[in-house]
């Protein structure tokens, strides 16, 4: 038997890589890395801002309206009040709204359907007063005061309506005194000397 030549087989290597390509390795496994610990911080760090965008407190916003003004936009309910009361509440809550024809209207109801006192004469005159119509104004207050001398509003009333609107400071200082003498004690008292002390004035300026 003629001996054979074998050729032993080459033995592989074990596999190194090169430094090069370990340091790109670890390059990419550490910006990797620091992508995702980023992106969670910076998630993390996000969601009390969105958060923040929501409003806390809606109903407590002031240009929020309470249903309680929607209501009252709407007339009292006078069905169950006798004609004199009822056209006297409607004619309260025109005026507090400042709705003077209406307000007009329904206390002129009221007066001849027997509510006919110091209180609804003044509150009169007072409508006529803020269209302009002092005249009419002024007769309602002198009304209201042959009625009742000691109601204290219709005569204060008339000291500003002859000082500043009717431009009378005779009557207003003779109004203002009137009402001194028979209200001292009245919050008003020192308003109507005021009234007083310039309708003097004027009154010798104007001499």
């Amino acid at each position: 038997m003629g001996n054979r030549s074998t050729k032993s087989k080459p033995q592989r290597q074990p596999w190194t890589p090169s430094i090069p390509l370990l340091i790109l390795a670890a390059f990419g496994l550490g910006a990797g890395a620091t992508y995702l610990a980023m992106r969670g911080f910076s998630d993390a760090q996000s969601k009390p801002e969105i958060q923040n965008f929501l409003p806390a407190q809606v109903a407590q916003s002031p240009n929020t309206f309470s249903p309680q003004h929607s209501a009252d936009s709407s007339p009292p309910d006078v069905s169950q009040l006798a004609p004199a009361e009822a056209a006297r509440t409607l004619a309260n809550w025109n005026y507090d709204r400042q709705n003077w024809t209406h307000a007009i209207e329904h206390y002129q109801e009221a007066i001849a359907k027997g509510a006919d006192n110091p209180d609804v004469r003044t509150d009169l005159g007072s409508c006529f007063r803020f269209l302009g119509q002092y005249d009419k104004a002024l007769e309602q207050y002198e009304l209201a005061q042959k009625q009742n001398p000691q109601h204290e509003n219709s005569l204060f009333n008339q000291i500003s309506l002859f000082a500043d609107l009717l431009h009378d400071p005779e009557r207003a200082q003779i109004a203002a005194r009137d009402f001194i003498a028979r209200f001292p004690q009245s919050p008003h008292a020192e308003f109507a000397r005021q009234i007083m002390e310039r309708s003097q004035n004027a009154g010798k300026n104007g001499h």
